[in-house]
């Protein structure tokens, strides 16, 4: 049984708390990656609409760069970001959810994923940097910040269970 999708206005307002956190965390530096990589990879990521998941990844990897004060501003953060939600929107229509589990799986190998290119995308944009922590706190928290998110997007669908 598939899930059904969110509604677009209660995923654009989820997107707006998320960026809201992500400026309000800025003093603390691990936990603002994990707002970020639910943004990206769990919230703004919509089948049927590329661009309004994009415009969200791009705002959220130019808020995260713009917030850090020893991190390059130069739009890598903002290219992988909006990589990885297209990426993930289009694995959200290609294989659609079925339940928790195939959500979580999908969401620690995409945040594994988007810590190496954001990665690689600074250092093509800039020079060698110091990697940070924030890529591995975003995954080792992935089942807590997925869960929420599925609980979020997913709280008017029921459970699929009968």
């Amino acid at each position: 049984m598939r899930i059904p999708a969110p509604s677009a206005t209660r995923q654009n307002l989820l997107c707006a708390a998320a960026l809201g956190l992500i400026v309000l965390s800025a003093p603390f530096p691990r936990f603002q990656a994990i707002p970020h990589v639910m943004l990206v990879l769990a919230l703004a990521p919509r089948p049927g609409a590329p661009l309004v998941g994009a415009l969200w990844a791009l705002v959220a990897g130019w808020t995260l760069e713009g917030s850090l004060r020893l991190y390059p501003h130069l739009g890598g953060t903002a290219w992988a970001d909006l990589s990885m939600t297209l990426l993930a929107g289009w694995m959200a229509g290609r294989w659609p959810l079925e339940g928790l589990k195939g959500w979580l799986a999908r969401l620690a190998s995409l945040s594994l994923l988007h810590g190496l290119l954001v990665h690689g995308a600074v250092r093509l944009a800039t020079a060698p940097h110091p990697w940070g922590w924030g890529w591995f706190w975003a995954l080792v928290s992935a089942p807590l910040w997925g869960w929420f998110a599925w609980r979020l997007l997913h709280a008017g669908a029921g459970s699929g269970r009968r």
